[in-house]
């Protein structure tokens, strides 16, 4: 048990704000989660989609418990707001099934019927208020080809008597190499579909692609029909599971991957690829998926704030990454939310049980304009993961899938101060964090960076405490998060720039500021109270930055580097 769902166990719903972790589920995120008649949450798990055991709270998701699953439960189940059943789809055993029930999760005797329908999985099942429809949102892969899978949604006027089926026609242009890919990714125009039923009754909904960021379809007919697919630029991801929410409020919860992944590297660095990996099928490596992001919008959609991580993978930086999962997945994509009381709610996320956890927040937190970190707790606000050179392909005997081993590249170290105090300064005793270059081959790149995340803001400010003592930084602010070692991506960012002025090298620790204005597109960089540099911004993206990417400058070996103890960001 983590010292966070200690923590759950010792407060009350109403006392969490931001995001608490308080269990670790059964099984991957995806559809796993119901809630009972009585009030009791459970989230199921098992082998092959088969309900053998489920984690339960009573107390509005703060502590759990396992149990053993009778035999013949069907697991989750979503009751009608119209007559009162419960109604759910599952696969099983390659037949896909409707169950309806007259107690809800639980019964060992509800009634089944097989669909003609093969190969889809069931994303979400949502009852529409405006219509009195049910619709129910699949990945279809059955249908695996140069398009990867594609996403296929049901409806239903009877109250899940008889269901109309309709593929949903693959995002248009998706493209097949991103910035600095050496070779194919693992192509997909669109799957995994979410839905969310809009205040006027029309239908959003948001689709994984392989393509740098996600991409939406909407519905003026409860899902009879959809327009064309469309990438929205606001929201990064690539090859990860989106999610949306309607809460009781009103307000609409998203849930992704606001994430990129490093460039492909050369086939020849890995001879152990097949053909079809070769080609992209499977092979991507996933170095997107060790953060978590939320945003919310009180308006359907037209805007949005937030982009903050609700989950940083708690062993992003592990040696042994690859063999912690114990299924072919790894790391923080896929999510469902379920609403608590008192606005609060619950989400699942993760694959693999080294990752995957339910957590519990407020999304008001999302609406914070200010955050601190100075790393009194260490390196949990920060991602800073180095890769090792491992296996890779879609599956590799005993270890995970797509996922290369890690390391920690910047480290807590003991602040210089206390070994060797400026003159007329008092001893400092504590750690701070230090960036540099260790070369070592083992590694896909020994870069070292640091990655930090604060509520997005199209006008605000970022303030460093640094001491430069080897070769400096390159400072980036973006909208998204970029790995720690990833050289393409800063310089494609609004803001990128050199950080290895003489004003900073020394004995001093020096506050950087930067301050952008996406109205006017500029930003200001400052060292102290003194102005050294105004810069225009690249791009402004439509709901501002919200990320710190610092990256060393060093080309080669270089122990020193530089330190930092503080970072904070408030909108202006």
């Amino acid at each position: 048990m983590t010292l966070t769902v200690l923590l759950a166990a010792s407060l009350a719903l109403k006392d969490i704000f931001a995001p608490v972790v308080v269990g670790t589920p059964p099984r991957d995120a995806v559809r796993s989660l119901c809630v009972t008649a009585q009030g009791e949450i459970r989230h199921y798990g098992g082998p092959h989609e088969v309900n053998t055991t489920y984690l339960s709270s009573m107390d509005n998701g703060i502590s759990w418990q396992m149990y053993d699953a009778e035999k013949g439960d069907v697991g989750p189940m979503v009751r009608s707001p119209w007559s009162g059943e419960w109604i759910y789809f599952t696969y099983s055993l390659g037949a896909q099934g409707l169950v309806r029930s007259k107690t809800g999760p639980g019964d060992t005797h509800a009634t089944r019927t097989v669909l003609p329908w093969r190969r889809l999985e069931l994303r979400q099942l949502l009852a529409l208020r405006a219509r009195k429809r049910w619709i129910a949102a699949f990945s279809n892969i059955a249908c695996e080809n140069d398009n990867g899978y594609l996403a296929t949604v049901a409806y239903s006027d009877d109250d899940g008597l008889t269901w109309t089926r309709k593929d949903i026609e693959p995002v248009p242009n998706v493209p097949r190499l991103s910035a600095g890919d050496k070779r194919p990714h693992w192509y997909n125009t669109g799957c995994e579909p979410t839905i969310v039923e809009l205040r006027n009754g029309e239908l959003l909904m948001a689709v994984r692609t392989s393509g740098p960021h996600v991409a939406f379809y909407r519905s003026k007919d409860g899902g009879e029909s959809w327009s064309r697919g469309a990438v929205d630029t606001a929201f990064w991801q690539s090859n990860t599971m989106p999610c949306l929410h309607r809460l009781p409020d009103g307000r609409i919860l998203f849930i992704w991957n606001n994430t990129a992944s490093l460039p492909t590297r050369d086939a020849s660095e890995s001879p152990e690829l097949s053909a079809a990996e070769l080609k992209g099928r499977w092979e991507s490596v996933f170095t997107n998926r060790d953060a978590l992001h939320a945003a919310i919008s009180d308006d359907d959609g037209l805007t949005w704030r937030g982009f903050r991580e609700i989950a940083l993978n708690e062993i992003r930086n592990a040696p042994d990454f690859r063999e912690l999962a114990d299924g072919k997945d790894q790391s923080v994509h896929q999510s469902q939310v379920m609403d608590l009381p008192g606005g609060k709610v619950l989400v699942a996320y993760g694959q693999g049980r080294s990752s995957r956890r339910l957590a519990v927040f407020d999304p008001n937190w999302l609406l914070e304009t200010q955050r601190r970190t100075d790393f009194r707790k260490g390196l949990g606000d920060v991602s800073v993961q180095l890769y090792v050179r491992s296996l890779s392909g879609g599956a590799r005997g005993w270890a995970g899938h797509c996922a290369w081993n890690r390391t920690a590249g910047a480290m807590m170290v003991r602040d210089p101060d206390t070994d060797d105090p400026p003159p007329g300064t008092r001893r400092s005793i504590r750690e701070v964090l230090q960036l540099c270059r260790i070369c070592d081959p083992r590694l896909v790149s020994d870069r070292q960076g640091i990655v930090w995340n604060f509520p997005a803001s199209r006008k605000g400010r970022v303030t460093l405490d640094c001491r430069i003592v080897g070769s400096g930084f390159r400072l980036t602010l973006a909208d998204h998060w970029i790995n720690p070692c990833d050289e393409v991506g800063p310089a494609l960012s609004p803001l990128s720039i050199r950080m290895d002025r003489d004003e900073l090298r020394g004995r001093k620790w020096h506050r950087l500021t930067v301050e952008w204005d996406c109205e006017n597109a500029k930003a200001v960089i400052a060292i102290g109270t003194a102005k050294i540099a105004e810069m225009p911004l690249a791009a402004c993206p439509r709901f501002g930055l919200s990320y710190l990417h610092l990256q060393t400058l060093a080309e080669d070996m270089d122990p020193k580097g530089t330190y930092f103890r503080c970072f904070e960001k408030e909108d202006l």
